[in-house]
């Protein structure tokens, strides 16, 4: 009997000996195969960066293998809205932006604590881009799940002290998921091969490739940004426009608009019901049109807020990241030399009330001796169908003939109450009484939500047209 015991004992030694060494085969079988071919690119380090990118060239239609390990919640397939990774690569076609392949729920398999895929894609001849990212990290646990953001700029301070509680107990709090994700994040990456052909095919560039006849260009790298740049145009032409933003439900967060700097009105603007879903987080938001513009003087301008841009993206980030911001070009060579970059226009201000606080109630006066044109800038709080902060003009009769309402005013950044008018009027001849009066919250060095871009000019201007 104990013969035979340990007979089987040897026997299932043997078998469990057996299927360790082919487990081992099988993990380093795509290695060795990887090792046969020519390597293309490889995407690694996001300890201290959160997306890598690098362009490349396919001098022949060609099978192209990709090898790339990221992570996500181990419900990944039953994941929507969002993209399920927190770390995943894509490929981008370098000429039209449009994504040809990307790491999601079909086409990965679970490896231990990280997705893995391992797939040939047959590509044509062109220029692409591969792009890796890791915006943060997550864990599951039967049917509860945790995430957090991982912001580089901040985390060399975070998670090196102990934890405690129920959540440090197994492992789902702020600084386990960190420490955690430290444990992982060297190993996430991706690698691109060229299955059966030739290294000297394929070269490289770097990523995002650099379209022709770009006349103006303002990436928005940054959280709380405002860029502006304008531009002169010599005769009427054909702009194309790529905007890249974040907005939700009915309002854009990040988003870009060109305005005509001689009348004030925005010619063209990013909105939640133009653009489209950019890939990544549902928030990531992408506007591609062409607009025909008239000679004239023009002011480009793109808004971040508080979060989520090349900074520190908070969510996956759109499918095309080095683009984030606004991008006018030309498609007709030929239109080139008719854009010219220039600086703002002056205004000279006629009158001005700004940097109002709390329950003021200010005013003064200027005269125009000549019925002409000016320009209002004037910036206040307002919510729904009244102003909190009220902005107006009275002549020398105490008549109202101008006042800031809401239907003619824009977002200012920063919180949706912060409201913006920038307009010309046609004032008459004579003597005007500038006024702005604020109530007991929310204004200049006061402010209890994000102020507006402009705060400084928080209040109301007037400047004479030139």
């Amino acid at each position: 009997m104990l013969s035979f015991l340990m007979t089987e004992v040897l026997s299932l030694v043997r078998a469990v000996q057996g299927v360790a060494l082919f487990v081992i085969m099988a993990s380093f079988a795509p290695a060795s195969l990887r090792g046969e071919e020519p390597r293309i690119l490889g995407l690694h380090g996001f300890e201290t960066t959160e997306v890598r990118q690098q362009g490349f060239t396919l001098s022949r239609a060609m099978k192209v293998h990709v090898y790339a390990k990221g992570g996500g919640l181990r419900r990944i397939i039953h994941s929507e809205g969002d993209h399920p990774l927190f770390a995943y690569g894509w490929i981008l076609n370098a000429t039209t932006r449009e994504v040809v392949w990307q790491m999601d729920g079909s086409n990965i398999k679970r490896d231990w604590e990280y997705w893995v895929a391992d797939r040939y894609i047959d590509l044509p001849a062109g220029s692409y881009e591969a792009y890796f990212a890791n915006h943060g990290f997550g864990q599951s646990l039967l049917f509860a799940q945790w995430s957090r953001n991982i912001d580089r700029r901040t985390i060399q301070h975070e998670g090196r002290g102990r934890s405690h509680g129920f959540l440090a107990a197994i492992g789902a709090d702020e600084s386990s998921l960190l420490r955690h994700w430290r444990e992982q994040v060297g190993n996430y990456g991706m690698e691109l091969y060229a299955a059966g052909g030739q290294a000297s095919e394929v070269t490289t560039f770097e990523a995002p490739l650099r379209w022709k006849n770009i006349v103006v260009s303002l990436p928005a790298a940054t959280d709380d940004g405002h860029w502006t740049q304008a531009f002169h145009v010599r005769r009427p032409i054909t702009l194309h426009i790529y905007a890249e933003g974040e907005g939700s439900g009915r309002r854009m967060h990040d988003y870009g608009w060109i305005t005509n700097a001689r009348t004030r009105t925005r010619v063209w603007e990013m909105t939640m019901d133009k653009s489209q879903f950019a890939g990544g987080a549902r928030k990531n938001r992408r506007q591609v049109e062409t607009l025909q513009l008239p000679a004239g003087d023009y002011e480009a301008t793109f808004v971040t807020d508080d979060s989520h841009s090349p900074a520190d993206w908070n969510a996956a980030p759109p499918c095309d990241p080095g683009m984030y911001g606004l991008t006018l070009s030309v498609p007709s060579d030929a239109d080139v030399s008719a854009v010219s970059l220039t600086a703002s226009l002056a205004w000279t201000p006629l009158a001005e009330l700004v940097q109002v606080g709390n329950d003021q109630d200010r005013s003064t006066t200027f005269t125009l001796g000549s019925s002409q044109s000016v320009r209002i800038y004037a910036i206040a709080e307002g919510n729904g169908d009244e102003m909190a902060d009220e902005a107006w003009i009275e002549d020398d009769a105490g008549k109202r003939v101008w006042v800031m309402t809401p239907d003619r005013t824009s977002h200012a950044g920063g919180a949706a109450k912060n409201r913006l008018a920038d307009e010309l009027v046609n004032l008459p001849k004579g003597t005007y009484r500038l006024r702005f009066r604020t109530d007991d919250s929310h204004a200049y060095d006061h402010w209890n939500d994000d102020a507006p871009w402009d705060k400084e000019h928080y209040g109301i201007t007037v400047y004479s047209v030139h």
